[in-house]
């Protein structure tokens, strides 16, 4: 855990994680990676919705509610490379993050990017240096979809994951890929870039269920109790 409380910003790539490039596997390298898995869905139809449904935990009280007043704002958004620049300084100073530095009083707590692009996973790799306050105190999660069937299957982890054990429809393939990383709070795993087999291989953070994603992102926000183990 940090000392101080941090903030979060998220980026969801929906549906293509078969698009990777050398800044996300750079940013995997360095980071605690695994795999958020899915309720299976009850039809086809609208089945990204779903998922990011499933990511925000988008069925119960507002965030706000459940997570002790956290401020979370969600952009879902496509940009020209021409505009990173300038997307990613907005996206940092909404989280009070201003050429640098880390202000104490921030508009939000969690930025939540539902977009792919990976010219800002690089920029972000460049603002939060090791050794600065900006990287001990903003904790960055990419999460990556399929939206598509694949050879992919969780039901071949060992030990077996504790969420297979309860009741619900989970489903063992396609699973989505995540990758967390904040300095002296996230551990580094052997994972060297952004894909199931590496993850599956050398990922140290296996796998838990996608609608619980929320609820261990507040608690290393200092938002919400430790959920699970």
């Amino acid at each position: 855990m940090a000392d101080k409380p941090s903030r979060a910003l998220v980026i969801f790539g929906d549906g293509l994680a078969s698009l990777l490039h050398n800044n996300l596997h750079s940013f995997a390298s360095g980071a605690s990676c695994g795999f958020l898995s899915l309720r299976a869905p009850e039809a086809v139809v609208q089945s990204r919705v779903r998922e990011l449904a499933q990511l925000l935990d988008a069925y119960d009280a507002t965030i706000s509610e459940r997570f002790m007043g956290l401020r979370a704002a969600l952009f879902s958004i496509g940009l020209s490379a021409l505009q990173i620049d300038e997307l990613l300084s907005q996206l940092l100073q909404l989280l009070g993050i201003s050429g640098g530095d880390f202000l104490e009083k921030s508009e939000y707590d969690l930025v939540f990017l539902h977009i792919w692009l990976n010219k800002l996973a690089g920029g972000l790799m460049e603002i939060a240096q090791p050794g600065s306050q900006v990287a001990s105190r903003l904790h960055i999660s990419v999460v990556l979809s399929y939206g598509t069937l694949i050879d992919s299957d969780l039901s071949l982890l060992r030990p077996r994951q504790s969420y297979t054990m309860k009741g619900g429809d989970i489903r063992h393939d396609h699973p989505m890929l995540i990758a967390q990383w904040q300095e002296g709070v996230t551990r580094r795993d052997k994972a060297k870039s952004f894909s199931f087999d590496e993850f599956r291989e050398n990922g140290c953070n296996r796998a838990i269920l996608a609608d619980r994603f929320l609820h261990e992102l507040a608690f290393k926000l200092w938002k919400a109790p430790k959920y699970g183990a």
